[in-house]
């Protein structure tokens, strides 16, 4: 009898976890989205991969044993990557890690080699696809207000950022949103700005620590209901991450409005010291996939692209074959960064549309910008583009990019820029 017993309960068991593997993501998750239906995978941890990055590839959901714990992807969820060579996923690097990359800070080799030696297994920056020291890999990332008047130009530390996204605030200016994977190499950043709601909603979506000097009520609010990890330069004990430096930009002064910056250095120091999480836990770690080329096949010429948020604020982007990225510039000039005089590069160009309207009733114009649900918009790489969708059902979600017929997009390895522009301004290639 109590054999029969513990056959009939191991029958069970087997039964349950057959059911559970064969059932599909899509029943247990409550979208209409067919991107989420067709690419939606879960995991935990940071990706490992080989020495060769090759061996990096999306998650085919199709095969149910990619799927770790399909029945929490409603509220802990990322996109992962399927390893070759048995690349591990898991929590820590194997027990033979051993860092050999001459960056990294404890690494006991000999520091005079110029050349950089990768480890069996290393893990790649969720934000640009590149190999990265794995203990910052863990941290989530930081999301930085960065203004973008003509009187705060030019910006500092903006061309370390991973991911910088454009987006319209009143009057008519853009603002970014420069998120940093690694805030401690960044140096000086600056002029940092305030907050939108807009603004925080996609830092949550990366999983980001927002940044501001000060932010709307509109913003305030959001924060506060949603939980949003946020240092505010207007915020008591905060302040000591933050200075004002009227004379940031080399050559000239700024005005106090303009002065609030941070360095690596600040931000490395004192955040540890707030009351807020810095390493991931069940965040989202990731909704971009990378590959080497990232040139979308059958695009058309981008060589040169023009991206308008109104008809007098546009954002040029040319394509520099030898280095396979893009450079920009402005309606008010060329955009450099003030640390070093530097262009940014960026691999990879993501112009979304959504809906943008002025709140009824805001005496300064703010804007509502759509950033849940559902658009259009391009793809740019490799001097070639091709049109997308974008996706984020709820707030809790990250942005997913894919292609027309709703295969996942992957991205070039490399730094991103994304504009979020209005559904009626023109976007034109060369």
């Amino acid at each position: 009898m109590k054999k029969s017993l513990q056959k009939l309960l191991i029958i069970s068991l087997i039964v349950i976890i057959l059911v559970g593997i064969t059932t599909p993501v899509t029943s247990m998750i409550d979208v209409d989205f067919p991107i989420y239906e067709a690419s939606l995978a879960y995991a935990t941890s940071p990706i490992y991969a080989t020495s060769s990055i090759d061996a990096v590839s999306p998650i085919d959901i199709s095969s149910p044993g990619n799927i770790v714990s399909p029945a929490t992807v409603k509220s802990d969820f990322h996109l992962g990557y399927q390893l070759g060579d048995g690349a591990p996923l898991g929590p820590n690097p194997p027990e033979s890690f051993t860092p050999t990359n001459p960056n990294y800070p404890n690494d006991q080799d000999d520091q005079s080699s110029p050349e950089v030696i990768f480890p069996d297994y290393i893990t790649l920056n969720p934000l640009t696809g590149l190999p990265m020291n794995p203990h910052l890999t863990w941290q989530r990332p930081i999301a930085v207000s960065v203004s973008n008047a003509t009187p705060a130009l030019p910006m500092n530390g903006i061309s370390q950022a991973d991911i910088v996204i454009e987006m319209l605030v009143e009057s008519g200016v853009s603002r970014m949103l420069a998120l940093y994977q690694d805030i401690g190499s960044a140096g000086v950043i600056g002029s940092i700005r305030s907050a939108r709601h807009y603004t925080a909603c996609i830092a949550e979506s990366f999983g980001a620590i927002l940044v501001s000097a000060g932010g709307s009520p509109q913003a305030y609010d959001h924060i506060r209901s949603r939980r949003i990890a946020h240092i505010d330069e207007t915020a008591g004990r905060h302040s000591q991450m933050f200075r004002r430096d009227v004379n940031r930009i080399s050559g000239r002064t700024v005005g106090r409005y303009h002065s609030a910056i941070t360095t690596g250095e600040l931000a490395s120091r004192w955040l540890p010291e707030f009351n807020v999480r810095l390493e991931r836990t069940t965040d989202r770690f990731s909704s971009l996939f990378f590959v080497d080329d990232g040139t979308p096949e059958n695009g058309e010429s981008a060589v040169e692209v023009v991206v308008r948020f109104t008809r007098q604020n546009h954002s040029t982007f040319t394509f520099n074959y030898e280095s396979g990225t893009y450079t920009m510039r402005q309606s008010q000039g060329q955009f450099i960064d003030a640390n070093d005089s530097s262009q940014p590069q960026f691999t990879n160009l993501l112009i979304l549309r959504t809906s943008v309207s002025t709140i009824p009733g805001d005496i300064y114009g703010r804007l509502n910008i759509g950033t849940v649900g559902r658009g259009s918009g391009y793809f740019v790489c490799g001097g070639r583009f091709i049109e997308i969708s974008w996706y984020r059902p709820d707030a809790t979600l990250p942005f997913i990019f894919a292609h027309r017929d709703g295969t996942l997009l992957t991205l070039g390895r490399g730094n991103t820029y994304i504009a979020i522009i209005p559904d009626n301004m023109s976007v034109s290639f060369e």
